[in-house]
């Protein structure tokens, strides 16, 4: 307060004078500032950095090591339509403030508060300046633009306290564009792009020529304010050009957007004679909202001046390129400081850009495939009616539930080609996909091929759901838990259909579900639609329907992946990743401070995720009948991340977006389920090693069946090697002659020793012995599986021959 009362009464005695500052930056037919712009609320921002660290020990002659402390001017051009803020709004008029009504120019409210920022590094700092436009023609763009460049460097030469020639100035263009052109991808995005910096060129011309010592801020805020229902800022075209996106609304489609629209600019401009100069630099200030808002929705917030400026002071003090943090009105108080590391404004060649698109002409090098050396891989010599019974070459039909970790968005995709994320290889899906061959692509299909290569449903080639390559990969990209019963139902529909030509009531099917990384990520925006309790319902009625409708049917059940270890991948600033898309893609993962309550959340919700799936697998309600069953497959369940000879995340691992699953992921993802698959129900992996060699395992000969929690719980089944089975010619009239063949009801009375209590309980699982495992009990279990119970050792002897009576 002292230093603002100082600065008004230096102000008031210089304007006694004749030489007050406030007239030599107020244009012919404008108010003076004090009519434009009210006293800003000190409790507006907080102001947390410290000036003595950035101050420069000279004044630098190259625009590259300019600090803020540098900075001497700040002005702006091009208007910004803003909502008053949202702390005075209400507030009563103040003496001597110009009341004003929507909508209002705020460039000068936007530069103010930028310049107060400032000011905490410089006190020197002069008045802010935005110059008036041609306002007789409304939108008059790339003109209106140059005039404003034109009346704001008469103003500057005119400024007797400013050194023109040497003292640094902040110039901030503010544009908006009439269309959405900016979120279409490819052709179109890039011709809008190249087109706004034709619109642009002239303006930039003429600072690149006539104004020395200039930091240039190209700030577009066509998302910001591109919706608002009232007059729009300055725009690049006089209309709306017409701009056909290609209709995909995913939020990935979106984020994608964003990001190629921003890389665009960016590398546009990197290049571009405007960035050549030790005295004179242009740098792309991207505004982007958080996807959670929609710019058709009530809530989308058209900002106030405040607003805008502390996020584009936040966007300035992130690297060229690294400028990931959406717009955010909640989170506007705190500002960000310049780090000791680099005190200095950000350009591309200080913040060592390098395009991300580059190269994308060379073919990588895949080599995922494997082989398989089993030396049984013939089916079973009858086809059997038993889920227990089911070896590998018995199956059939393969399909697959989940979201776009099974779809395959991007497994296929070049390293850096960000935009090809949206390609879904369905053919390289690590539980479903059929492309090539195992000698080439690594999946659970291409190994199931190698013991029956008459197998069918498996997806190939790229294409959504509805593709004719898709099959029964009926996985759909976004989706969450609670999307898996409509899923669940089409696959049910499609597996009926005739086009697949598959007998639904005699084939024997492998489907594999996976779900929960979005519930993960958006978890923290509803805590009760993605609660455990709910998102273990969704997977409950799924389960419900293929239970129900599903004859011959082995299902895998895939925990949800452990996503903590994401964020290290993120936080690696030395790994190239779009971390635009990536923070937007997963927010409640990787936004939450270390050690904050909020990561504790995620991580406990993460663990109960996984807790509650595996209760309801175990609870046996899909063990009623002896064709169906669902196995937890838990290689998921404790995740380290894969990491360089130099110890970095190794990105290879991951889709150009770090997000999604590259090839390789996805093939060692496939050799972790079929792994999974053989191994027996508490004995099974729960981490897999992404760094070891792809080694596919052989069943067991002595027990070459899939596992299943009847066949293996404990390791106490047993093989029946009698040879004479038969029961009597006709029905015993004798106990005395009875064969086991003969009995058709088996009963057991008796206490919780008969009632199996905890028989099948983990060690250590104490609240589980309450449980009745009756299907185990050594008295009374499921007939017809000796192999999958408790016997007695009598039982396992065969009998001798009665003679016939």
């Amino acid at each position: 307060m002292e230093l603002r009362l100082h600065m008004f009464l230096l102000g008031l005695l210089l304007l006694l004078l004749g030489q007050g500052t406030t007239q030599a930056h107020a244009f012919p037919g404008e108010n003076t500032l004090e009519e434009q712009l009210c006293p800003e609320n000190p409790e507006t921002f907080q102001f947390l950095c410290d000036p003595k660290k950035s101050v420069s020990d000279m004044p630098p002659m190259s625009v590259h090591s300019l600090r803020p402390s540098d900075i001497r001017f700040v002005a702006g051009i091009g208007d910004v339509e803003t909502r008053a803020d949202s702390g005075t709004a209400d507030a009563e008029e103040q003496p001597g403030c110009r009341t004003r009504t929507r909508p209002q120019q705020a460039c000068v409210d936007v530069v103010t508060v930028l310049s107060d920022i400032i000011r905490h590094f410089n006190p020197s700092v002069l008045r802010p300046v935005c110059p008036p436009g041609e306002r007789a023609v409304p939108h008059s763009g790339a003109e209106d633009l140059r005039t404003q460049a034109k009346e704001l460097v008469r103003s500057m030469q005119e400024n007797q306290q400013l050194d023109f020639q040497n003292d640094w100035k902040l110039i901030n263009v503010f544009f908006t564009n009439t269309n959405h052109c900016h979120l279409c991808l490819f052709t179109q995005q890039q011709r809008h792009v190249t087109g706004g910096m034709d619109q642009l060129t002239g303006m930039l011309d003429y600072l690149l020529q006539e104004v020395p010592k200039a930091f240039v801020n190209l700030v577009d805020l066509s998302e910001v304010v591109g919706v608002s229902p009232w007059r729009q800022g300055t725009q690049l075209s006089p209309a709306a050009e017409p701009c056909t996106c290609s209709g995909d609304t995913s939020k990935l489609s979106k984020l994608v957007a964003q990001w190629s629209y921003q890389e665009s600019w960016e590398r546009l401009l990197a290049s571009s004679k405007y960035n050549k100069q030790e005295s004179f630099a242009v740098v792309f200030q991207p505004f982007f909202y958080e996807t959670a808002l929609s710019p058709h929705s009530e809530e989308w917030p058209l900002q106030d001046a405040t607003t805008v400026a502390l996020n584009l002071w936040n966007s300035m003090m992130q690297p060229a390129g690294q400028k990931d943090e959406p717009f955010r009105a909640n989170e506007r108080r705190l500002t960000k400081c310049p780090s000791q590391e680099n005190p200095y404004l950000f350009t591309y060649s200080n913040s060592d850009y390098l395009p991300t698109l580059t190269n994308l002409h060379e073919k990588s090098e895949v080599t995922d495939g494997a082989e398989i050396r089993c030396l049984d891989k013939d089916p079973s010599d009858r086809i059997p009616t038993s889920v227990h019974r089911l070896k590998a070459a018995d199956i059939k039909v393969i399909g697959a539930l989940g979201d776009s970790l099974t779809a395959g968005n991007g497994a296929g995709s070049r390293p850096g080609d960000i935009l090809d994320v949206f390609t879904q290889y369905r053919g390289l899906s690590w539980s479903v996909g059929g492309d090539g061959n195992l000698s080439t692509v690594t999946t659970l299909a291409n190994i199931l091929r190698e013991f029956n290569p008459s197998l069918k449903g498996f997806s190939v080639g790229t294409g959504k759901e509805n593709s004719p390559g898709a099959f029964l990969n009926q996985a759909v990209a976004g989706n969450v838990a609670g999307d898996l019963p409509v899923q669940a139902r089409r696959l049910v529909d499609l597996m009926q259909n005739d086009t697949l030509k598959i007998n639904f009531q005699q084939d024997w099917k492998i489907i594999t579900m996976f779900i929960g990384g979005n519930d993960l990520c958006d978890f923290c925006n509803d805590l009760a639609q993605y609660s455990p309790q709910n998102f273990t319902d969704n997977i409950r009625r799924a389960l419900d329907i293929l239970h129900a409708e599903v004859p011959r049917a082995f299902v895998n059940l895939v925990k949800v992946l452990e996503i903590t270890n994401l964020r290290e991948l993120y936080n690696e600033k030395k790994v190239s990743c779009p971390r635009l898309i990536l923070r937007n893609l997963c927010p409640c993962v990787l936004t939450p401070e270390e050690n904050s309550t909020e990561l504790t959340a995620l991580v406990e919700v993460n663990r109960r995720y996984q807790e509650m799936t595996h209760q309801l697998v175990e609870s046996g309600r899909y063990d009623t009948r002896e064709d169906f069953t669902v196995v937890l497959q838990p290689f998921f369940e404790k995740v380290d991340m894969p990491k360089t000879s130099e110890g970095l995340p190794d990105s290879s691992f991951f889709a150009p977006d770090c997000f999604h699953f590259s090839r390789k992921s996805h093939a060692h993802a496939a050799s972790g389920l079929w792994t999974n698959m053989l191994e027996p129900v508490g004995q099974k992996t729960t981490r897999h090693d992404f760094e070891s060699k792809i080694n596919i395992t052989c069943p067991n000969e002595a027990w070459p069946f899939l596992r299943t929690y009847k066949n293996s719980v404990q390791g106490h089944g047993s093989h029946l090697l009698c040879g004479d089975r038969a029961p009597s010619a006709s029905p015993p009239t004798s106990v005395h002659s009875l064969r086991p063949a003969d009995i058709r009801v088996v009963a057991a009375l008796g206490d919780s020793l008969t009632a199996g209590n905890g028989i099948g309980s983990k060690p250590g699982d104490l609240p589980d012995v309450t449980t009745q495992y009756r299907g185990l009990s050594y008295r009374k279990s499921n007939p017809g599986f000796l192999s999958g119970s408790w016997v007695s050792k009598s039982n396992r002897k065969c009998t001798r021959k009665a003679p016939d009576l």
